[in-house]
């Protein structure tokens, strides 16, 4: 199952002049035994998944995938509520890593993450060492990243992030479904939360 949802995500980066970098390397990797784990947000997936709503063609197998993998995939939260999030907030938001130092399928040099935010949720300004591109697979959101305007992305766009390039996104109208591609130094480590909102 997991490896189904690789399959689809490569051939979408394949044909991504913007991932192709990640492409050419999210073949033959070895896969380490992780311990599944299930957050409340899982369920909003496979609604979104089921509901064949909100996302483009290309993207519909790799959604598909996703949704039958969730038993076999370990989903995570950064932040708690010490970080100032709320209880709705966080049963509304995971990710899961795909690819990473410590994910399913172990890369030193990249990482490959999958997020869902809930309708309405606004993250706020973060920042992080590795350079990162999202892959809308469904729903659509407004990316605020520091020195451009305000884009608004939906299923297939692809939306990079310079090292350390500050970005906030606003679910609207949500929910957001996004793979998210990071290369660079310090792959596992915490974003830095910018001014709370």
């Amino acid at each position: 199952m997991p490896e189904q949802l690789l399959k689809e995500l490569a051939q979408l980066t394949a044909g991504s002049q913007e991932l192709n970098w990640f492409a050419a390397r999210m073949h033959g990797l070895p896969m380490l035994a992780i311990k599944p784990r299930r957050l409340p947000v899982c369920r909003k997936v496979e609604e979104l998944a089921n509901s064949g709503r909100q996302n483009c063609e290309a993207a519909e197998p790799a959604v598909a995938a996703l949704a039958s993998a969730l038993p076999r995939l370990r989903w995570q939260q950064t932040y708690t509520a010490a970080d100032g999030f709320s209880r709705e907030w966080l049963d509304n938001y995971g990710w899961v890593n795909l690819i990473s130092p410590e994910g399913l399928y172990r890369s030193e040099e990249m990482r490959l993450s999958i997020g869902y935010w809930g309708a309405g949720q606004h993250y706020d300004e973060h920042s992080h060492a590795p350079e990162e591109t999202y892959l809308i697979l469904a729903g659509q959101a407004r990316f605020q990243s520091e020195g451009r305007p305000a884009r608004d992305a939906g299923p297939g766009d692809t939306i990079r992030h310079a090292p350390h390039q500050k970005h906030a996104i606003d679910m609207v109208p949500g929910p957001l479904l996004a793979a998210a591609f990071w290369r660079g130094g310090d792959l596992l480590k915490k974003s830095e939360l910018g001014a709370r909102s």
